[in-house]
């Protein structure tokens, strides 16, 4: 009998792997290709080409993210070194959270030109490449607070989107049944770059300065995102724009679904409170009295600590509900915010707290392609862009909103908020 269902389960596997494939083809506009074509084509769910793919995408992932999401580095240099330092706090805050909510946010734009203009897309990733070096290096020169504003944020932030959404639309192509996993791998690059950017970034800073630790980064970007894009390719040829057929119109009733509701404001709510921890541990770790390496080292273990999440809850969400993920996620996030950071006054009590809250609140992303690919199979690319744009809001609402609630003093600890008390250091109201 277990042969049996076996069989059955395999046989079953591969009707909806075909199925999956056939809305694959749909997607990438592909609707019409002849059978000596497709028996050409690569695996599905493995492969050499599939897994160079991914692994090519993780390279993407980690330069286009390691920048923003290792900007509490940045931060803290702006906010006390020349020639930024005399700026406001929420200025120089703007910079990161420009930057993230436009590579969040322009993922419904691209989703319009990807559908209808399939053929653009490599010379639109080596065009956001070239341009995110140029905007890099032009900013090393900035004298003021709206350069860093305009070429590290808009025009940055626009490039990055452009260079790196093409991975979502063609993930799709090389992955079915373990497209989580594979989603979580490649999300968790941003992760890996938060955790290897701080740590180069102030290494470079305290040594070099602010322009040309900016200048080897856009290098850095320039060689690795060169090499990286040669692997990140669609699965699935795409015919000359001559013979190509109209592609269907992007569908947006799934926008009235209930699931896709739910899950978008879910995606915001987490981001309101996922942002202002990963921007404000390196200046939570000074405000204490430590060195400005221990608040690095705190924001490296948080974003390593979110790679371990995306890998174990992508792994999940191939196997269950990836509602399990979302409930587990968000439960504990909020608890470890009020039991463990409000008492964390001691640097070894913020090391825990950043590798449990990255843990648990950074597998939340690896929940955004199976809740796609639910609310609509054929074209999950648009829903999860819906789902970017969510994230990109609570970027930009969340840190504003935390920048207004720090008070940036000296004597912000009162006797109830002390070295046993909840809370201080400019984190709550005395």
């Amino acid at each position: 009998m277990s042969s049996v269902s076996s069989a059955t389960s395999s046989t079953s596997t591969l009707k909806t792997t075909s199925l999956l494939e056939d809305k694959s083809s749909n997607l990438s506009g592909n609707q019409c290709m002849p059978n000596e074509e497709t028996a050409d084509l690569a695996s599905v769910d493995g492969g050499v080409q599939a897994w160079t793919f991914v692994l090519c995408s993780f390279i993407l992932e980690a330069l286009v993210w390691g920048f923003p999401f290792s900007y509490g580095v940045f931060q803290q240099w702006y906010l006390s070194n020349p020639p930024f330092e005399g700026a406001s706090e929420a200025m120089i805050n703007s910079i990161g959270t420009v930057t993230l909510a436009i590579q969040y946010m322009e993922g419904i734009v691209l989703a319009f030109v990807f559908q209808r203009f399939p053929h653009w897309l490599r010379p639109i990733m080596i065009g956001g490449l070239v341009v995110c070096v140029i905007s890099m290096l032009i900013s090393s020169f900035a004298t003021q607070v709206w350069h860093l504003i305009l070429l590290q944020g808009v025009v940055y932030g626009t490039a990055a989107g452009c260079l790196y959404m093409p991975v979502i639309f063609w993930l799709s192509e090389w992955f079915v049944v373990r497209r989580s996993l594979a989603s979580a791998f490649i999300f968790s690059g941003g992760g890996f770059g938060g955790a290897v950017f701080p740590v180069a970034a102030d290494f470079l800073l305290q040594r070099v300065g602010f322009r040309w630790t900016i200048r080897a980064i856009a290098l850095t970007v320039g060689i690795l995102g060169g090499l990286a894009i040669l692997g990140v390719k669609p699965r699935l040829p795409i015919p000359p724009a001559s013979s190509r057929q109209t592609a269907p119109p992007l569908d947006f009733s799934f926008l009235k679904s209930p699931v896709f509701i739910s899950v978008a404001i879910t995606v915001f709510m987490q981001g309101l409170a996922y942002f202002p921890v990963s921007i404000y541990i390196p200046t939570y770790a000074v405000a204490l009295g430590y060195s400005r390496l221990s608040g690095t080292l705190a924001l490296t273990i948080f974003n390593l600590a979110c790679v371990v999440g995306q890998m174990a809850c992508g792994y999940y969400c191939d196997l269950g509900p990836y509602t399990h993920v979302m409930l587990f996620s968000g439960m504990l996030s909020s608890i470890l915010v009020f039991a463990l950071w409000g008492f964390a006054h001691s640097l070894a009590l913020i090391f825990v707290f950043v590798t449990l809250f990255g843990i648990i609140s950074g597998g939340f992303s690896a929940i955004w392609t199976p809740a796609a690919a639910e609310v609509h199979a054929i074209q999950p690319f648009t829903p999860f862009a819906f789902f970017c744009a969510a994230k990109g809001l609570a970027a930009v609402f969340g840190p504003f909103i935390a920048a207004a609630l720090h008070h940036d003093c000296n004597d912000c600890i009162s006797a109830s908020q002390g070295k046993h008390g909840w809370g201080g250091y400019g984190f709550t109201r005395a």
